[in-house]
């Protein structure tokens, strides 16, 4: 035997050893267990040449633990790949059993050819090898040991020429070094792609509780916005079962306001002229018939602005609308002590538009403007909520300034004023509906509108276009 050869022997005999402790410190691991099989068929194969390599024992015992190791090897050393691509469970190892078995009998009935039956053997075990592991996913220790195992199919085919057991039992010995330490390289690579795969999910799933955990308190705050909009809506149903009704009671009393009317009027037609003393009677049935008319319009006009319609475009006098919607609300800015200004141009041009939809622009805007003063804590007691009302004329536009003294809007709320249901007034006295319907009023108009707000009190500047009422009648 050359030197290099028992230096390569004994190399591998103390490899075999630390590899025979490591697995015995990791016995519990899943690993270790196939590589503890491994490095004992493989110790076997070593063991009798380095005790009589260095003299501790020479008998004929040795090549019968030799020949067993050689044949078993072949059997861990599948049993460990197969472990580590346990992906492939289907391949059998059935083939490599009964090679090995029939092996070590023909090893023992034919000492003569032991060098050949061994590489045969080993080259079939290689190239079984080579099978599973390409029949595997592939990565990059794969295709290293597959590359390290076509090696060694080629070193033995080179030692059928030469027929010495000594290039089978390096190849094994090389082999029994460089595939556990593959296979655990391998193994401790999968180990670490599976913690940064489990560190991820852990890292998504933190992420996932903060998401659901900021969910929770959106569909909290959402619940608590639904349940308010809910309260909204049926202050809202009220408010228009309200209208309903103010329409109903307005109609009922039309009728007997309509009989004492009438009635008067029989009582007036039955009097002489030339009676003297009852003429201080028909002056009062004639102030009785007067205010039943004024009466009479007043609930006509309730009956217009509660009734639902569609808009009807017309010609109107400005001036006329503002008068009709002031006599709505006049009552409560009295009761709250609010002196309303009139700056009206009487010579501004007629507008187009809907009569019954400006009334209510205008109505909401005033009670705004009412809801302000009565916010405000001015400074005098003398000092009163003014609200001035001002129309005028340019030749773009006829414009109407609606202006108070109250306590104004505060710059981070101005871009929400025009929102659906959002409101600064509590919840008994305000729906939040009543500028959302002014935006859509001056939409329809195609007017525009300009706020200016401090604490000193608020300005709506409104613009209808002049232009109008004149394309229309071209139109016409």
């Amino acid at each position: 035997m050359e030197t290099w050869q028992t230096i390569a022997l004994n190399l591998i005999f103390y490899t075999t050893c630390a590899q025979i402790i490591i697995s015995l410190m990791l016995f519990l691991k899943g690993f270790s267990k196939p590589l503890l099989a491994n490095c004992a068929a493989l110790l076997c194969i070593v063991l009798p040449d380095y005790l009589r390599l260095n003299g501790i024992i020479n008998t004929t015992y040795l090549f019968f633990i030799s020949m067993l190791g050689l044949c078993s090897f072949p059997i861990t050393c599948v049993l460990m790949i197969q472990h580590q691509h346990n992906q492939q469970r289907w391949i059998t190892v059935l083939p490599v059993y009964i090679t090995a078995s029939v092996s070590f009998f023909l090893l023992m009935l034919t000492p003569d050819y032991n060098s050949l039956v061994l590489i045969v053997l080993y080259l079939f075990t290689y190239i079984y090898m080579l099978y599973m592991i390409l029949a595997a996913k592939r990565d990059s220790q794969s295709v290293f040991l597959a590359l390290f195992i076509f090696l060694n199919l080629t070193y033995l085919s080179v030692a059928l020429y030469t027929l010495d057991a000594i290039h089978v039992k390096l190849s094994a010995g090389l082999t029994g070094i460089i595939v556990p330490f593959v296979l655990w390289h391998r193994l401790r690579f999968r180990l670490t792609s599976l913690m940064d795969r489990l560190n991820a999910i852990n890292d998504l799933n933190k992420k996932l509780n903060r998401q659901i955990a900021r969910l929770k308190q959106s569909n909290d705050t959402y619940r608590k916005i639904i349940l308010e909009k809910d309260l909204e809506l049926n202050q809202m149903a009220r408010h228009a079962s309200l209208a309903e009704l103010t329409a109903g009671i307005a109609h009922e009393l039309a009728q007997p306001l309509t009989g004492i009317k009438g009635m008067a009027q029989n009582m007036i037609d039955d009097i002489n002229a030339e009676e003297f003393e009852n003429l201080r009677a028909v002056s009062e049935l004639l102030k009785i018939c007067s205010l039943v008319d004024k009466s009479s319009s007043i609930i006509d006009h309730i009956r217009n602005f509660s009734k639902k319609r569609n808009t009807a475009m017309k010609t109107i006098d400005l001036n006329k609308v503002i008068l009709d919607a002031i006599d709505l609300i006049q009552h409560q800015l009295k009761k709250n002590s609010i002196d309303l200004i009139f700056v009206l141009d009487d010579k501004i041009p007629k507008i187009r538009g809907d009569k019954i939809s400006l009334e209510q622009l205008i109505v909401n805007i005033i009670l705004n403007s009412k809801d302000a003063i009565l916010e405000k804590d001015f400074i005098s007691s003398d000092e009163n909520g003014v609200i001035r009302i001002t129309t005028f004329a340019s030749n773009e536009a006829v414009s109407m300034i609606i202006e108070d003294n109250g306590s104004g809007i505060s710059e981070d709320i101005m871009h929400k004023i025009w929102s659906p249901f959002f409101t600064t007034k509590k919840r008994d006295h305000g729906t939040g509906i009543g500028l959302s319907i002014c935006s859509k009023i001056l939409r329809d108009h195609n007017a525009r509108v300009d706020i200016q707000s401090d604490d000193r009190g608020t300005q709506f500047l409104i613009n209808f276009p002049a232009n109008a009422l004149r394309e229309s009648e071209v139109q016409a």
